[in-house]
């Protein structure tokens, strides 16, 4: 059994299915509020798949649109959800899948309501590789998960007093930084570099304990949670 000193406290989100149970409410406004969060928590995959259906990025963008407006709030996608059937990223692929096979035949991508910032479209068109719409779809939503366990990590040492230990991190890690550790050390507040260095670890040991509870979120059991964790890995790994 994994040391209480080492659990993520993932407690203090609002988790996948949870979520999804909201949507399934009796009060018309948490269904609509929790549906329209499912929306905004999904859409990067679903545009990432979407651009690579389609010719032009406003194309994809009524594609997206449409779908979170036909498929999620108004057909109740995630009223459907069942946890024991497969993960959320199974029900949302394959729910995209077939609306936008509908789209072709119909010959138009029509939706409206979901708002997304032109910032955030930008930063999802610099995202964007050669890849086929599935791939692109499960690499993004592995980068999704990815990101939402970056937040949770800093937040967790934040939150325990221990938030040089983040910063160290983000220096050394995450934007790759040159500076000797022994500067470092000094810089974030460590003795040594020593001891700087096993704050990193500690960081590292943290943030792939938050990885695996983001991804078992999404997913049916344990098992399924083992699987999908080994997939994200390998689509956050570069190619």
């Amino acid at each position: 059994m994994r040391d209480k000193m080492e659990q993520t406290g993932a407690s203090f989100v609002t988790t996948c299915w949870t979520l999804i149970d909201r949507v399934r409410s009796g009060d018309e406004n948490t269904r609509r509020a929790a549906a329209e969060e499912c929306a905004r928590l999904y859409w990067p995959p679903v545009y990432a798949c979407a651009r690579r259906l389609t010719r032009t990025r406003d194309e994809a963008l009524d594609l997206t649109q449409a779908f979170f407006a036909d498929v999620v709030l108004t057909r109740g996608l995630f009223d459907r959800a069942d946890q024991a059937a497969g993960s959320a990223r199974s029900l949302v692929r394959a729910a995209l899948k077939r609306f936008a096979t509908d789209q072709w035949r119909r010959g138009q991508a029509r939706g409206q309501g979901l708002l997304v910032s032109g910032e955030a479209i930008e930063r999802e068109e610099s995202l964007a590789r050669d890849e086929d719409p599935g791939t692109a779809f499960d690499r993004r939503w592995a980068l999704a998960m990815f990101e939402e366990s970056m937040r949770r990590c800093e937040a967790h040492f934040q939150n325990t007093g221990r938030g040089q230990h983040w910063r160290l991190f983000e220096t050394r890690v995450v934007r790759e930084s040159l500076v000797p550790l022994s500067e470092a050390a000094a810089t974030h507040g460590f003795e040594s570099a020593a001891l700087a260095a096993a704050a990193v670890q500690t960081v590292k040991r943290r943030l792939d304990a938050i990885l695996r509870e983001v991804v078992a979120e999404t997913a049916g059991d344990q098992r399924e949670a083992t699987s999908e964790f080994e997939q994200v890995v390998s689509m956050l790994s570069p190619v």
